[in-house]
């Protein structure tokens, strides 16, 4: 991992700042065929790439050897609320200079709850709609609708905080209750895809009918939320400090 990182950057002239595991390894939800699903923070060495009028390389994406995609610090910090799960992956593969606990300092005292809790509620129905079409259900819906309940069990985790705090994340939102049916769902869809299994249509339909239910139950509770703040102040400085201007 570490040389495929330094080759990146010797190939891209870049500086990887922090890269972590943002896959089924991070969640523990890895199976026989599950691979590395990369996620890594970049800034250009030139700084004459950020200053030119072609505009600087904002995406990095590889799938061999491993599954990896990258962003600018520029693209990054626009889309703080999407790298939210990044500062908290239980794997890290490089961390310069402490980049996750600023990430994760940043997150917790500036980032807009609101906005955040409106992420995941989108990430939560774009997925269940895909996994919930009609033609049939498959391995990949099978992944969606897991995709699903975990920005569902996030969401719900957001609206019952008062302060953003991301530590629940890989730790605290899939234990098991048994008066929690949409965790059971949960745990009935990770046994079945680290068994390589199917799970029966009948159940992936009931299982959408609860997750449609729930999402109409969020959409209702964030209407109540305070909006919170704008952009995240402290970034400016933080970007200026990290390109030494």
């Amino acid at each position: 991992m570490e040389k495929w990182l330094s080759a990146a950057e010797e190939k891209y002239n870049i500086d990887i700042l922090f890269a972590c595991e943002a896959g089924s390894g991070a969640w523990g939800t890895d199976d026989a065929e599950s691979d590395y699903d990369i996620r890594f923070i970049f800034k250009h060495k030139d700084l004459k790439a950020y200053l030119s009028l072609e505009r600087a390389k904002e995406v990095i994406d590889s799938d061999s050897p491993y599954d990896a995609h990258g962003w600018d610090i520029f693209k990054a910090f626009d889309l703080m609320q999407s790298i939210f799960e990044w500062a908290y992956s239980p794997i890290i593969y490089k961390d310069r200079d402490g980049f996750s606990n600023r990430l994760r300092s940043i997150a917790e005292k500036e980032f807009s709850r609101y906005k955040l809790f409106q992420h995941y509620t989108q990430l939560f129905s774009r997925n269940l709609g895909e996994a919930a079409k009609k033609e049939g259900f498959t391995i990949k819906k099978q992944k969606l609708l897991i995709q699903a309940i975990r920005a569902c069990l996030i969401s719900r985790k957001l609206l019952q905080q008062s302060k953003i705090n991301g530590d629940f994340l890989y730790t605290g939102l899939f234990c098991l209750k048994e008066e929690d049916e949409i965790t059971r769902f949960y745990q009935t869809l990770v046994n079945a895809k680290q068994r390589g299994d199917l799970i029966q249509e009948h159940l992936a339909n009931q299982i959408a009918d609860t997750l449609e239910s729930e999402r109409e139950f969020l959409y209702t509770a964030g209407e109540s939320m305070p909006i919170g703040k704008g952009k995240v102040s402290g970034l400016n400085k933080w970007l200026w400090e990290l390109l030494k201007v």
